[in-house]
């Protein structure tokens, strides 16, 4: 049962950024379909982070990031809690890690989602 998803990306990030989120993200607890996914890959600069399961270490990933965060840096993390029907959208930017939440409701008819699907 998927209860989390969580997809993201920053850039730049050095292999330090890399290293100490790759070290977090291994307490996550994944689907079984999507094991054969990485959680964490690298485009040039760019780190993408996909993850759907179960439980993903938040705080701690978040708390990596702005420890490490740089003025250059620019990217989002979606956290996309299934169980709780809420999205947390965390957003980097040379002013640093910022945090906003909404019903997953407003975020879908938002996106036109239901209009895809219908």
């Amino acid at each position: 049962m998927v209860l989390l998803k969580v997809y993201g990306h920053i850039y730049p990030a050095d292999r330090r950024l890399e290293q100490a989120l790759a070290d977090a993200l291994t307490g996550a607890i994944t689907d079984p379909i999507s094991d054969d996914i990485p959680l964490i890959s690298r485009n040039k600069d760019m780190l993408t982070i996909s993850f759907e399961g179960i439980t993903f270490p938040e705080e701690e990933v978040i708390a990596i990031v702005k420890a490490q965060h740089t003025s250059e840096q620019k990217g989002r993390l979606d956290v996309l809690d299934i169980d709780n029907w809420r999205m947390r959208r965390y957003t980097i930017d040379a002013q640093g890690v910022f945090l906003r939440s909404a019903p997953l409701n407003n975020v879908l008819d938002y996106s036109g989602f239901w209009f895809i699907c219908a």
